[in-house]
């Protein structure tokens, strides 16, 4: 009897303390999505710093969330976004932003935002790093747009990645281009045909975000088509200004439109 009673004393503990635990995972569960979900409204309200605050208080209850990385890569390119004339501010946010993009996808390889970010952050790294470095990214930042758009055809900010990928390719100088046949025997082919094709496609499917028309402007005046270049960045101009970004690619269009 004595055993016996002992056998049930110890199931019944082992059982109290499994069910602590799984209403522990789910609690920290419940707690992860809330501030992940707090974190998105945030965002969406172009508040950087209530995102990131947010962001860090889920990294301590999972670091190894796909999500949590790939968000935290995002905010920091929004930090890098909104002064993208600041080298110091782009140093201190792009280089943290890929590692957690890094490590997203070597955890979770088919996350497409992953993927996304990691392209964003080595493109953006390579525009500050100098021509030579900014050819060798351009190679990955192709790479892991595509697989973006493979696994969420739909996301409209791949195909905009896309189009400044050729756009960025097709405006490379003579002297780039030598540069470029250096570094690999053939260079990355590109052009403003296919970047109007890519700012087209993540158009359509958001029609209202001020960076696919600003860039479609840009595109068409390289392209020589000014009629439609002048109507895009006049359309820039009407456009609802959200955030410091906006505001900054506003005055682009602006500058632009007095050259034309």
């Amino acid at each position: 009897m004595r055993n016996c009673t002992k056998q049930r004393f110890l199931f019944l503990t082992l059982a109290i303390l499994m069910l602590l635990s799984f209403s522990l995972v789910f609690a920290q569960t419940g707690k992860l999505r809330t501030l992940l979900d707090e974190a998105e409204k945030l965002h969406d309200a172009n508040d950087y710093s209530g995102t990131m605050l947010k962001l860090r208080e889920a990294e301590k209850i999972d670091s190894d969330n796909p999500e949590v990385l790939w968000k935290i890569a995002r905010a920091y390119f929004d930090f890098s976004d909104q002064e993208p004339d600041n080298e110091d501010v782009q140093k201190e946010n792009l280089y943290p932003g890929f590692e957690y993009a890094k490590r997203c996808i070597e955890i979770a390889p088919d996350v497409a935002d992953g993927h996304q970010y990691y392209a964003i952050l080595i493109g953006r790294i390579g525009e500050i790093e100098g021509t030579k470095q900014k050819i060798k990214n351009s190679y990955a930042v192709k790479e892991h747009t595509l697989k973006a758009i493979e696994l969420d055809p739909d996301e409209p900010a791949n195909y905009h990645v896309m189009g400044r990928w050729h756009f960025a390719l097709s405006e490379l100088s003579w002297i780039e281009r030598q540069i470029a046949a250096v570094i690999y025997a053939t260079p990355p082919k590109a052009s403003f045909e296919e970047a109007e094709k890519f700012f087209l496609k993540a158009r359509k499917l958001e029609y209202d975000d001020i960076r696919h028309v600003l860039w479609l402007g840009k595109t068409y005046i390289e392209l020589d088509k000014e009629d439609q270049a002048k109507k895009m960045l006049e359309t820039t101009l009407k456009m609802k200004a959200e955030s410091d970004s906006d505001r900054a690619m506003q005055n682009e269009a602006r500058e632009l439109l007095k050259k034309l």
